[in-house]
């Protein structure tokens, strides 16, 4: 088995589920993360444009719109949030839209709302907000309320999770609200609020194979908002994103047929380091195994920082093939899952002994080869 049989999913991140990145849509990057799919892929009767400080979006379309940011996010962890004001929410008013005919209808009761858990076009939650009143023509009785609703789609079609009905705290004309979805332990918190965010659902997510999923935004039929901003922020996941598909068997049996040299398994043997400059991370057994441009080291055993984390089969490092007979170029990830690649190199002695030298960090490790594994 090489590298192109088992197929590597990722070679460096940083520190897993501490950090984490957000990327904000705004006027001031034109919306880009939207507006490039409503671009790339035009609907009929949907339109799209920057207005002021806001993204004006409009579905005039008898069908809803689902419109996916361009930001792909692991399904581990991620938060997404729009803050929106509706302009199609007005009591008593009734909206046109046109269906694939050209045939024109009203429609009352839009609603809009964020996309999220998203694989496919038949699979995806969604939660969205709608107004209402209780006794429109009844000055004394009526009363105006928001409701929130969490919906799974799948291949048989739409289910209603969470319904949710809120008198305060949301602006339930033209003003600005925030709706927000956050995921993480399988399962979405969604919260909504015109000052102050307010939880209003929980709902467990079904479980995928997908790694990587997408957020965006809902508009029903007939529904027009202005979009002010749109934030989402994603967690790192490293030993996620550096699995491999070796396992210790499909190791033995590779490398039990193998007869190239630097193959194997190998061991920590000792070291020479600069304290202040780099320190050792465990007491590693790592696998070799030739890849297309040199060999991949996959980490088996002895990591004492981030030990919890560092499971057998994640990517400990690359070497590359250089002009010089046993010199390799080194590719390393540290305990803490960063990176070294700066001036980094591996070197083999008699079959027996490599090296990993760190010259910028005054450092060096040995790893014994493991003639019995």
């Amino acid at each position: 088995m090489n590298r192109l049989t088992c197929c590597l999913l990722a070679m460096f991140a940083s520190v897993g589920l501490v950090s984490a990145r957000s990327h904000y849509a705004t006027a001031y990057n034109q919306f880009r993360s939207l507006t490039a799919v409503l671009s790339s892929q035009p609907k009929a009767h949907v339109s799209c444009a920057l207005d002021g400080n806001c993204l004006d979006l409009r579905n005039a379309s008898a069908i809803p719109l689902v419109a996916t940011d361009t930001t792909l996010t692991a399904n581990t962890g991620y938060s997404y949030l729009v803050r929106a004001s509706s302009h199609s929410s007005q009591a008593g008013r009734s909206y046109t839209v046109i269906d694939a005919d050209g045939n024109k209808t009203r429609v009352e009761g839009t609603s809009w709302g964020i996309v999220f858990d998203y694989t496919d076009s038949a699979h995806y939650h969604r939660a969205e907000v709608s107004c209402s009143n209780s006794n429109l023509y009844d000055d004394l009785t009526d009363q105006r309320t928001m409701h929130v609703s969490i919906y799974r789609h799948d291949g048989s079609g739409e289910t209603l999770l969470s319904r949710r009905t809120l008198s305060d705290g949301v602006d339930m004309e033209d003003g600005l609200n925030t709706l927000m979805v956050s995921v993480a332990n399988g399962q979405a918190d969604i919260s909504v609020g015109k000052k102050r965010l307010q939880p209003v659902a929980t709902v467990a997510l079904d479980d995928v194979d997908s790694k990587t999923v997408k957020t965006g935004l809902y508009l029903s039929p007939g529904a027009h908002i202005a979009i002010e901003r749109t934030v989402l922020t994603t967690e790192s996941n490293p030993p996620r994103r550096m699995a491999t598909c070796w396992t210790r068997e499909a190791l033995d049996q590779h490398l039990a047929m193998s007869s190239d040299p630097i193959e194997g398994y190998w061991q920590y043997q000792d070291r020479d380091m600069e304290d202040q400059w780099l320190r050792l991370g465990g007491r590693y057994t790592v696998a070799v195994v030739a890849a297309n441009d040199g060999y991949d080291i996959i980490y088996l055993s002895g990591a004492q920082v981030n030990a919890t984390q560092w499971q057998a089969g994640l990517l400990k490092g690359h070497i590359t093939k250089t002009i010089f007979d046993g010199n390799y170029g080194l590719e390393w990830i540290d305990a803490t899952f960063q990176p070294i690649m700066q001036d980094a190199y591996a070197t083999f002695e008699n079959g027996v002994l490599m090296t990993l030298d760190f010259p910028v960090y005054k450092s060096q490790v040995r790893l014994s080869k493991v003639l019995q594994p």
